[in-house]
């Protein structure tokens, strides 16, 4: 991928990419022209033959997340969930393997849900899981938060 850098008074650092503007700094001279326009991680990409098994959802909802052998703990943002996972934007450098355990607590819409999962696909700033062995009580749970994110509850 080609980047085009424009020089910017002050540490702000303007990149092109695609003809769309990408904001890399936090200078107040440019802060308004990029207000709302922040990314999020699309939930399915054009022209890509979806493989999963259930309809995902976009969310706004925090986590955290646990390697069941305890080596490693982090907190993320869940960008979308489904009844069969999760994705889970984080900061934290992962280093997970697929098929890694872990135990899931996420916070959204005023409900809180613990799941074990494995993770499936890590990437740079996240992971998605798969939701394994759940109780019939978070199943409800999120069967709940599903029809309230589709519109149907």
């Amino acid at each position: 991928m080609f980047l085009r850098f424009a020089p910017m008074t002050g540490s702000a650092v303007l990149a092109l990419r695609d003809e769309r503007d990408l904001w890399e700094a936090g200078v107040d001279e440019i802060e308004g022209q990029f207000e709302g326009k922040e990314e999020r991680r699309s939930v399915a990409l054009e022209g890509v033959v979806e493989r999963r098994e259930h309809t995902r959802y976009a969310v706004d909802a925090w986590a955290e997340v646990m390697v069941k052998d305890g080596t490693m703990l982090f907190r993320g943002r869940v960008l979308d969930v489904s009844q069969g996972g999760c994705y889970i934007e984080t900061e934290a450098r992962l280093r997970l393997a697929p098929g890694t355990p872990v135990e899931i607590i996420f916070r959204a819409h005023e409900r809180v849900l613990r799941c074990e999962g494995t993770s499936r696909m890590v990437r740079t700033r996240g992971a998605g899981f798969l939701f394994e062995g759940m109780s019939a009580k978070v199943r409800a749970g999120l069967e709940g938060l599903i029809a309230e994110l589709s519109g149907e509850a």
